[in-house]
């Protein structure tokens, strides 16, 4: 763990040796040690030497103050870690091996993926598939279109009417992507086949 919190810290020569979380105080106490054969401290800023204390670095050359504590709770670079670790294990095992709440794993994964999501190039939507989810008495159906080609869900609405379907079109997809749909996959309900009639009669 100590060498996850040393790529985030990414301080050149120097290594975390020990880090401790107190999450009702949304505070990061990180312990540092210079790695073998480091001699000093140098500025990201400017490179030049620097004088250190148990929480802070200050550059003699720049000035540049750099604290050990966040005043956010977390940084992006310490989420894109935990959001990578969990690209490989379970939140449980993450939240375990980090020393948090599951439940703050989930929601730093969350963040990790919505930033992923919004700038990853898109494949274009050329099969189109639709098909419905049984929720249960109370919630009914769920209305699911997916990408044929990469077997990624696309959107998610609720119940399974034609103006559920409707609203995909109209609201998440422009008309040219409308006119890129060469085909499409979907069971006899008659209220997605109009949908899609309307919307990409090609």
């Amino acid at each position: 763990m100590q060498a996850d919190w040393t790529k985030v810290l990414g301080w050149p020569g120097y290594r975390v040796y020990d880090y401790q979380i107190d999450e009702a105080r949304r505070h990061l106490t990180l312990r540092v040690r210079r790695k073998r054969g480091n001699r000093k401290l140098t500025c990201a800023q400017c490179g030049g030497a620097g004088c250190t204390t148990s929480a802070r670095s200050t550059s003699a050359r720049c000035g540049t103050f750099r604290a050990l504590s966040f005043r956010r709770p977390y940084s992006k670079r310490f989420e894109d870690a935990v959001g990578e670790a969990c690209e490989g294990a379970a939140a449980r095992q993450v939240a375990r091996r980090m020393r948090l709440a599951e439940s703050t794993v989930r929601v730093i994964d969350l963040r990790y993926l919505e930033r992923w999501e919004a700038r990853r190039r898109k494949p274009p939507l050329r099969h189109l598939g639709v098909d419905e989810i049984y929720k249960g008495k109370r919630e009914t159906f769920l209305t699911v279109v997916c990408n044929l080609e990469t077997a990624e869900p696309l959107w998610f609405g609720r119940e399974r009417k034609r103006e559920t379907l409707d609203e995909f079109f109209r609201c998440r997809l422009r008309s040219r992507q409308r006119k890129r749909i060469e085909a499409a996959r979907v069971d006899m309900w008659e209220p997605f086949r109009l949908s899609i009639e309307h919307w990409a009669p090609q």
